[in-house]
């Protein structure tokens, strides 16, 4: 048998004839060329047209931008040019990065389900908020940093988050090295900020698109009386997007637009998560009408419930129970209407979150207090956003297990977070198991010590009933 003969037995080919198929190809790319330059986006992507009405006319009901928005895509994004000293030359417009000004339109309505009017304008302290994390040697190294202002709540909001991504969104989960992730290095702290960014605003827009807000130096819209500036809603260009890959990579390369302390990043993010979601889709899920004046920061510029609410499970919700509420506790309809379909129920949360919410207010009656489902303070993480009386807060645990054994709960840590500067380390020790020692026999002194249970244990005792709560090492704050 000839050389030739063994090759084909084998399935392999003479060099000849590989070397003749090359010769070829070569020939084809020398005659007509190929040009990398001119590979862009279909040119039907570019653009979208997008209905001003809210639910689209094929009745998807999906939410839709008020204005008209060049879709993002990181494929047709300029080369990034350095300057001398090897730092990345950062354009001086949002324009040159392809985004779409704000129009006088949305701003109106963005700032009337934000603020509740156009003539309302944010605070020194929320223009100088931004998403700051404390020192590498701080007790707190993947903690942000919060003041005593209105946007304490919502960087604890997000703060829940990044703690869910150094703990337990790693690719091996487990107690030992959930202690470690508490140590995180520069890097994984702002990649863990990048990922609870990008996870907020997808969630947002239901998992299909989102809305990205950056500054530029050029206003974006002509000056109105009927709309005051504020140094920050005219400056504002969009970036949209459809694909959570283009999201992640546009985040990482403008993560310091809000995390700077010279850029209003808190701002900055709560428009982005106001225009994800949709003015439409808000207005509807926190029962907007002409009659109603609901919004989503308070008068003293506080972050309402709807708020939290749309961060955590990605819907503006003004009630915390589970699903929806006809009847009230007398079994009267809520509205007193009759039939039942013309009732208008209170919706609540309709699944579990990834997130929980803890709720406890010392003015309010116990026969009368708002009422927290089990969808919120039994979340998938054990991670906890808690309002106690109106001061924002943070429970965590880096036990996983805490949330789906019921043995775990007889004894078990909880960590306490509030952002504030000074702060010292505060894991309390609960016990459920035998439980708090025994009251008073009078009514009265049953009554005393109640009072002198602190609010914190009070919150606790909301999702633990009866729950023992020490304080090693350290006095009771709060």
């Amino acid at each position: 048998m000839s050389a030739s003969d063994t090759m084909k037995s084998m399935g392999l080919t003479s060099p000849g004839a590989e070397r003749e198929k090359l010769n070829k190809l070569l020939k084809i790319f020398d005659d007509k060329g190929i040009n990398l330059e001119d590979s862009k986006p279909p040119r039907d992507l570019n653009y979208r047209r997008v209905r001003f009405n809210g639910p689209s006319a094929d009745g998807d009901g999906d939410p839709k931008l008020t204005q008209r928005v060049k879709t993002f895509y990181v494929e047709s994004w300029p080369e990034l040019r350095l300057n001398k000293d090897g730092t990345v030359m950062r354009p001086r417009s949002g324009r040159n990065l392809g985004g779409t000004p704000i129009t006088e339109n949305t701003a109106t309505l963005m700032r009337e389900i934000v603020h509740g009017s156009t003539v309302h304008s944010f605070c020194r302290e929320w223009r100088k908020s931004s998403f700051i994390f404390q020192d590498s040697t701080s007790p707190y190294p993947w903690g942000l940093q919060t003041q005593r202002c209105g946007s304490r709540g919502l960087i604890l909001a997000v703060q829940a988050f990044v703690i869910k991504q150094l703990i337990f969104d790693r690719e091996y989960v487990s107690n030992i090295l959930a202690q470690n992730a508490l140590k995180p290095t520069e890097f994984e702290r702002k990649r863990a900020l990048i990922s609870a960014v990008c996870e907020i605003l997808w969630k947002a827009g239901d998992g299909k698109r989102c809305c990205v807000c950056l500054l530029q130096d050029k206003r974006s819209y002509p000056q109105d009386h009927r709309l005051r500036d504020d140094d920050v809603t005219e400056f504002v260009v969009l970036f949209e997007f459809k694909k959570f890959t283009d999201l992640t990579t546009f985040m990482r390369r403008n993560i310091e637009e809000f995390t700077s302390d010279k850029s209003p990043g808190c701002i900055l993010f709560l428009y982005s998560l106001v225009l994800s979601a949709s003015v439409f889709k808000l207005k509807e899920e926190m029962l907007i009408t002409n009659e109603t004046t609901y919004k989503l920061l308070s008068d003293r510029e506080e972050c309402n419930q709807a708020l939290y609410s749309l961060i955590i499970t990605g819907h503006a919700c003004h009630y915390m129970h589970n699903g929806n509420l006809v009847y009230s506790s007398n079994g009267n309809l809520l509205d007193d209407v009759e039939p039942e379909e013309l009732a208008t129920p209170l919706k609540g949360i309709q699944e579990r979150s990834q997130i929980g919410f803890l709720y406890w207010d010392k003015g309010e009656n116990d026969d009368s207090r708002t009422e927290v489902g089990s969808m919120l303070k039994t979340p998938k993480k054990p991670i906890w956003l808690t309002l106690i009386n109106n001061q924002p807060g943070l429970f965590f645990s880096t036990n996983i297990d805490l949330v789906s054994d019921w043995r775990v709960e007889t004894r078990f840590i909880l960590n306490y977070y509030t952002g504030l500067p000074g702060m010292p380390a505060c894991p309390l020790h609960i016990e459920t198991r035998f439980g708090r020692n025994a009251l008073g026999r009078t009514k009265l002194h049953r009554r005393q010590q109640e009072e002198n249970i602190p609010q914190l244990e009070r919150c606790i005792m909301t999702k633990w009933y009866g729950a023992a709560v020490d304080w090693p090492d350290i006095l009771p704050f709060y």
